[in-house]
């Protein structure tokens, strides 16, 4: 074994450390999937280039057919080698779970999950973690012992502290000098128009952007029934409310929300994938393999 091998082994093995769905995940995707990670995240459009038997007609350019009779296809940015930015939400809301995960442990698998994927075709890959500040800053790199640093600061990364992602993101457009992908995973809990305001910043910058929002089921269905003791997980008062009688508000007020968050990443261009934590990784990561 070379020492390139051994270090991706190390990196799988670390996978299972974070989540052994994570690394069944990955496993699952390279032993049925042979697309590109870049062909799912990456969107730049760069060019034509005359079709051959054996391109896929979803990538006929009609527009160009109508005009002229020819039959191109679209190129894309999946040549070139990304620099991806993963930005992880670790603000108290992130350890709230029901199921057998909280969502930052099910965000934290996602996050080795799709780095790994990139790393493995050579793209260069960074980790900033983040609450009401930045926690952790790597810089993107290309190799696996870089990656390895990665889910080092993935493994040690826990929830805590409120959350104040908009103000985060203006500070990382700032920081991030070169144009790439921007990977955020979170769950989406702070002020919506504000978010929608940061990410609309980072566009700004030339920085294309997926967002990953994770939930728990819990949080859709307001399962809570009678007199129901409300903890705060960022530091909010405690509350007893009837559950019954708070869950249409509490689903009318989410709907509003998730509303307002698909048009606005709609209106600037940013994809939006709603994970749900009880939801096998393998199936998230083909959609986003899957994203054109």
């Amino acid at each position: 074994m070379t020492p390139l091998q051994q270090v991706q082994q190390e990196v799988i093995e670390r996978l299972g450390n974070l989540s052994i769905t994570a690394r069944q995940a990955v496993e699952s995707v390279l032993a049925g999937q042979h697309r590109s990670v870049r062909r799912g995240l990456s969107v730049e459009f760069a060019g034509h280039r005359e079709y051959q038997p054996g391109d896929d007609l979803r990538h006929l350019d009609w527009l160009v057919f109508a005009r002229s009779d020819r039959y191109d296809i679209r190129q894309y940015e999946e040549e070139t080698k990304l620099r991806a930015a993963i930005i992880l939400d670790a603000s108290g809301s992130m350890g709230y779970g029901a199921g057998r995960q909280t969502k930052l442990q099910y965000a934290q698998a996602l996050a080795a999950a799709l780095g790994f994927l990139m790393i493995r075709q050579g793209d260069a890959v960074g980790l900033i973690t983040c609450d009401t500040a930045i926690r952790e800053f790597i810089l993107p790199g290309a190799t696996m012992a870089h990656f390895l640093n990665v889910l080092a600061a993935l493994e040690k990364t826990v929830a805590g502290n409120e959350t104040s992602l908009a103000s985060v993101l203006d500070e990382i457009a700032g920081r991030l000098s070169r144009r790439g992908l921007v990977i955020l995973i979170t769950d989406t809990f702070d002020n919506t128009d504000a978010l929608l305001k940061s990410i609309q910043y980072l566009r700004f910058r030339k920085q294309e952007i997926r967002l990953f929002q994770v939930l728990d089921p819990d949080e859709l269905s307001f399962p809570f029934r009678g007199m129901i003791e409300f903890v705060g997980l960022e530091r909010e008062p405690r509350l007893k409310l009837d559950g019954d009688r708070v869950r249409d508000l509490y689903r009318k007020l989410f709907a509003e929300h998730q509303k307002r968050l698909q048009a606005g990443c709609h209106a600037c261009g940013v994809r939006l994938e709603t994970c749900w934590t009880q939801e096998e990784l393998f199936q998230v990561l083909i959609r986003a393999l899957n994203w054109q």
